[in-house]
């Protein structure tokens, strides 16, 4: 006596395999986009975590026209262009905190430098710049 698969049973399990791949691809899509995405700027990522911006950070104080401690980060103030020791003495990840800030800020980080180049005096030695 030979016992057959209905014909139901195989359809539901060719659709099952059939969902089941479909959500692994979707799955493994999904997270290649994920590493694929730049990771949120620190003012961003503080907003996100405690649901305000962040204070400016102490380092920052000599660009911020009117800076005061404990100074919240908004689109209302005012960078002041650094000289080129400022910039040289900032660590890389400050520079980084401070482009990132100038681009929340809607400003172009290239142009921000290339003003910073500008007022650097004439005739000294080339000045170190982050360029990404």
């Amino acid at each position: 006596m030979s016992y057959e698969i209905p014909q139901w049973a195989i359809w539901t399990l060719f659709s099952l395999g059939w969902a089941i791949a479909i959500t692994l691809t979707y799955h493994d899509l999904r997270m290649q986009k994920i590493k694929l995405e730049k990771p949120p700027n620190w003012i961003e990522a503080h907003k996100k975590k405690h649901r305000k911006l962040p204070p400016i950070p102490s380092f920052m104080r000599d660009v911020i026209l009117g800076y005061s401690p404990g100074m919240v980060v908004s689109k209302n103030i005012q960078l002041i262009t650094p000289s080129v020791q400022f910039w040289n003495k900032l660590r890389p990840s400050e520079q980084d905190k401070l482009l990132e800030l100038v681009e929340w800020l809607g400003q172009d980080r290239r142009d921000y430098l290339e003003r910073m180049k500008m007022m650097s005096p004439p005739g000294k030695p080339s000045m170190r710049l982050l360029r990404k």
